[in-house]
């Protein structure tokens, strides 16, 4: 029996003036957005995914408005479409594409700061190997702590949605900055570290670095063990500190070749997995219980596509890349070695089994969204050293290695005019009879494809495509 695939389109990050929905402009931006959602709908769409921001539902601890998201499912269920919800624990403003402002609720630092017991507010947010702190989302050192805050947007959520269970094709949590499982490591707080460098460690707050000493010692027993395995002087009262001298830890390769470097990565990655595993329980716990009005809806997660420094293809081959982008984003880890072959996953194994334990759930499912599916090898030319295409295929046979099922999405917007792109996506999906593995396509946005005539008619022959018709213009290897 073949996969049923999805085809969605995102929803602008807001529709008018969400404090004042009845404004004159906002009534313009709304007559808008019913028009396109019309025209998804003629079209074939199946859902329309939207960002629930913490900064709109929650201004004051416990005190929730739902007017706008009650106007805004609203209209897209009137237009016969679903609705996918995005529990949006992250600030919008800063990374591409955003064009509104939305800050995480400004109670929350402070509050997150009580729960942890933390000093400052810095030390609940993550901080860089600049000295950098970033304001998008509440540092992952702390989730043990805030997960009543988590919970409670997720139970009062289901509690005033719960009539609307029926026409709610998923619901996705946010992980991350930009709503994604990773460290804000090319984001804007930092100089410097955005596409296509190598990016920016996060993890140099006070909670960040005590919870390395820990784990340090948890792994070897005591001063004594550490040194015996990175040849420091622990022991003596040297500290045990995330690297210091970023450029020469790298150009050495201590990232690689020194145990040191190797149990800081896995460390490293492991907080993220961690961050996420605790948010993800609590999700299921409450969307996925016996008696939850969401049973049965599945739970949606994202993870970035980050294509740049993964490598270069010669013909059959490919050159990997130093893939520092996806360290530093806490996305891999460099103790496996297990980067250079399908066998182990090309690096993303362990987050792909991280996912694979919440398929237990009798319930849910938790679908992995993966992005930058319509970007071929060598994207953004030499500069980039991307092989984004094999990397979307090798996290997409990983997925389907272990149990977890994969949805995909357009990293950017203004490649939306090119048929080739369209292609690659369309390529990639889990249609009977090909290789694809991705069961799912989410396009963004929805006003990219509604006016634009060659997006439009891209997302028609895609639909179409993906109801299992042929597709005569298909020529991507």
């Amino acid at each position: 029996m073949s996969t049923r695939i999805y085809v969605n389109v995102m929803a602008p990050l807001v529709v008018g003036d969400p404090h004042n929905i009845d404004s004159e402009s906002s009534r313009k931006d709304w007559s808008k957005f019913n028009d396109h959602l019309k025209e998804m709908a003629r079209i074939g769409v199946d859902a329309v995914s939207t960002d629930v921001w913490w900064g709109l539902i929650e201004p004051a601890e416990g005190a929730f408005e739902w007017a706008y998201y009650d106007k805004l499912s609203r209209a897209i269920l009137d237009a016969g479409l679903k609705w996918v919800p995005i529990l949006s624990f992250h600030r919008c403003g800063g990374n591409i594409g955003d064009t509104a402002n939305v800050p995480v609720p400004t109670w929350v630092w402070e509050r997150a700061r009580v729960l942890s017991g933390a000093a400052s507010i810095r030390d609940v947010r993550y901080v860089s190997e600049q000295g950098n702190e970033s304001d998008e989302y509440i540092s992952g050192w702390a989730t043990k702590f805030v997960m009543p805050l988590y919970e409670s947007v997720m139970g009062e959520f289901q509690q005033h949605f719960a009539p609307l269970a029926d026409n709610i094709a998923e619901i996705n949590v946010s992980l991350g900055p930009a709503g994604e499982l990773r460290y804000p490591s090319y984001n804007n707080h930092d100089d410097g570290t955005d596409y296509p460098s190598r990016g920016a460690l996060q993890c140099y707050s006070s909670m960040a670095v005590s919870s390395f000493r820990q784990w340090a010692m948890d792994k070897y027993g005591n001063a004594e063990g550490i040194d015996g395995a990175w040849g420091t002087n622990v022991a003596g009262g040297q500290s045990v500190r995330p690297p210091s001298n970023l450029p020469e830890f790298f150009q050495r390769f201590d990232h690689h070749d020194t145990q040191y470097g190797r149990d800081f990565h896995d460390w490293y990655s492991d907080s993220l997995f961690d961050h996420g595993r605790l948010l993800m329980n609590g999700a299921l716990a409450i969307f996925a219980s016996d008696d939850a009005a969401f049973k049965g809806i599945d739970i949606g997660m994202k993870v970035p596509g980050i294509h740049w420094r993964t490598g270069e293809r010669f013909g059959d081959r490919v050159h990997l890349g130093d893939r520092l982008a996806e360290l530093a984003a806490g996305l891999i880890r460099t103790s496996g070695k297990d980067w250079a072959g399908n066998v182990k996953g090309r690096g993303y194994r362990p987050l792909l089994k991280m996912v694979a334990e919440f398929q237990n759930n009798p319930h849910s499912r938790v679908v992995l969204h993966f992005t930058c599916l319509e970007m071929a090898d060598g994207e953004g030319g030499k500069k980039a050293n991307s092989v984004a295409r094999s990397l979307v295929i090798w996290v997409g046979q990983e997925a389907q290695k272990q149990g977890v099922p994969i949805k995909g999405e357009n990293a950017v917007w203004w490649t939306l005019s090119d048929p080739a792109s369209w292609a690659r996506m369309r390529s990639h999906l889990a249609v009977e009879g090909t290789s694809g593995a991705y069961e799912g396509l989410t396009i963004l946005r929805m006003g990219d494809v509604a006016t634009n005539a060659v997006s439009k008619a891209e997302m028609e022959r895609t639909i179409e495509y993906a109801s299992g018709k042929d597709d005569d213009g298909e020529a991507v290897a």
